[in-house]
């Protein structure tokens, strides 16, 4: 039997207020950060906010907000282990069961004393929980799954269950003491302030120096020397005991190493409740603190690299604007449309008499022109949209290109990350808007010019607009055509709609930066995103 502990009351004191608003606070802000770059500190990053999650979540938060709960004794360790067998002894009677059934403990099992019932943590939502006055007041004691578990939903239980553990006791056997996933929980625990204790279960006498030799050894290399360790030996007789996977139903742990285990659980219990919570509180806010100092500076570099593509798109963008020079108007393929005015304006053309005061207002005249320009209009539309569609292209290309160019994988992330499909239907339908916006400014800017009325006289104001646009291209039939029309000057019309559309051009090429800088376009990566996360670290500080 465990030698009985000391009658301690359930804990009461007050923790403040602040501090459960700073870690429901802490949590926001980490749940909200998406570390969206592949920069080397990506996975890094995504593991600590996952570490800083479960921690908030099955520790600091319900521990902070249920101050009077029990304080949680973990008991865990590898497959066959002998958990269970442990944790009956030290209640002194047989509570969980132990026997040849690999995973023995498939859910687990809280152990509480029956006047605790209303202060249980949230690590009762995820066990079986049973009353017992076996267990000292202030205290719950839980059978954990194997943390090697071939179940990966008990792994994630067990380890869960040791982010909520104020104390640990972890169990191991001679074949399995050297595991590599036990002494990362142990060393996390051990980060975070968790008391814990070794159990050295299932020894024989004639390894029993050597173990606990090498045992003792890793444990100070691992600068966990302080640990206790305590060694239960096998009993040659326990059925089962020639099998490191086997625990026999009947096995049994020695009064000595019962007791002893039994007094330190009471020594750390017992002392002070206040001490243990603290300590593990204190423990976990500090790993908490240097997470988020951490992910800070993954934040600062994510936005850094952020910046920098950005940077590469922005240079490739303006090396597009400036490509053709003042004159790039030219390479717009107008070939249709310029043989379509001079076949308009040819003798006998619908366009060719528009000096004639009489033939212009004859009805037939005024539906041939409208004609004749409608079909120059659409030819004109065709053209300068694929021009703008292409000139987004070429920028499109040129950004890729530099993305691609970056030393880190940012840059080419970022330059296959829009579908070249969706791009073209987007770019097109673009042109096609700005085209016809720049047509509508054209009609703008020609009914503006002084004597433009006679010309709305013998064609509509789209038809004046269309043969300006075709002008301001170089089209020297519409530009003889538009001084029949509207005589005065003309030079600064066909220069302000040459300007006009090489704003249309720009814009189509800034909206493809823009394209192909969405993906940055994240609150995360402004640069003091990282400030919210260290207001975070600051007030933990200064509370604890």
């Amino acid at each position: 039997m465990l030698v009985p502990m000391e009658f301690r009351p359930i804990k009461s004191w007050s923790y403040p207020g602040a501090l459960l608003d700073a870690l429901v606070d802490t949590r926001k802000v980490v749940a909200g950060i998406d570390i969206a770059l592949p920069t080397s500190n990506q996975q890094r990053a995504q593991h600590i906010m996952e570490q800083m999650l479960d921690q908030l979540d099955h520790h600091l938060i319900p521990r902070v907000s249920q101050e009077a709960s029990p304080a949680i004794v973990v008991v865990a360790g590898s497959t066959g282990a002998g958990k269970s067998t442990v944790v009956n002894a030290l209640l002194g009677e047989p509570l969980t069961a132990s026997g040849v059934l690999r995973p023995t403990t498939k859910v687990p099992h809280l152990f509480h004393h029956p006047l605790d019932a209303a202060v249980l943590t949230a690590v009762e939502q995820r066990a079986r929980v049973i009353p017992s006055e076996a267990v000292p007041r202030g205290l719950a004691i839980v059978d954990s799954p194997d943390l090697d578990s071939v179940r990966g939903e008990n792994r994630d239980i067990a380890a869960q269950l040791l982010e909520a553990a104020d104390l640990w006791i972890f169990v191991t056997t001679a074949q399995r003491y050297g595991d590599a996933v036990p002494w990362k929980a142990i060393r996390e625990g051990a980060q975070r302030g968790a008391s814990i204790a070794i159990v050295l279960n299932r020894v024989t006498p004639d390894v029993a120096a050597q173990v606990r030799h090498e045992l003792m050894h890793r444990l100070a290399s691992e600068q966990l020397e302080g640990l206790p360790l305590f060694v239960i030996p096998e009993d040659p007789g326990t059925p089962g005991a020639a099998s490191p996977t086997l625990t026999a139903p009947t096995s049994t742990v020695p009064r000595d190493v019962v007791n002893g285990l039994g007094r330190w659980l009471d020594a750390v219990a017992a002392a002070s409740a206040r001490t243990i919570v603290e300590r593990t509180l204190h423990g976990s806010t500090e790993s908490l603190k240097e997470w988020l100092e951490e992910l800070a500076e993954v934040m600062d570099d994510q936005a850094a690299q952020a910046k920098e593509v950005r940077a590469h798109v922005r240079r490739a963008a303006a090396q597009a604007e400036v490509a053709g020079g003042d004159d790039w108007y030219r390479e717009i393929a107008v070939g249709p449309v310029r043989a379509r005015w001079e076949s308009a304006t040819a003798d006998g053309g619908p366009l060719f008499r528009l000096s004639s005061s009489w033939w212009v207002r004859r009805r037939v005249a005024r539906e041939a022109r409208d004609a004749a320009l409608t079909d120059i209009r659409a030819d004109l539309v065709a053209a300068v949209q694929a021009a703008l569609s292409a000139a987004a292209q070429g920028a499109a290309q040129r950004m890729t290109d530099a993305l691609a160019l970056a030393e880190d994988g940012v840059g080419p992330w970022l330059a296959s990350h829009r579908d070249p499909r969706d791009a073209r239907e987007v770019r097109e339908r673009r042109a096609a808007d700005v085209t016809r916006a720049w047509l509508d400014r054209c009609r703008e800017l020609v009914i503006e010019i002084p004597g433009a009325e006679s010309g709305a006289r013998v064609v509509d104001a789209d038809a004046l607009g269309t043969t300006l646009a075709c002008a301001a291209l170089g089209v020297e039939s519409a530009r003889v055509a538009l001084g029949v029309l509207v005589r005065p000057r003309l030079a600064e019309a066909i220069e302000a709609a040459r300007e006009e559309l090489t704003r249309a051009r720009q814009y189509v090429i800034n909206r493809e930066a823009l394209d192909m800088m969405k993906p940055t376009d994240q609150v995360a990566l402004l640069p003091d995103a990282s400030a919210k996360v260290r207001l975070r670290r600051a007030e933990l500080r200064a509370l604890l």
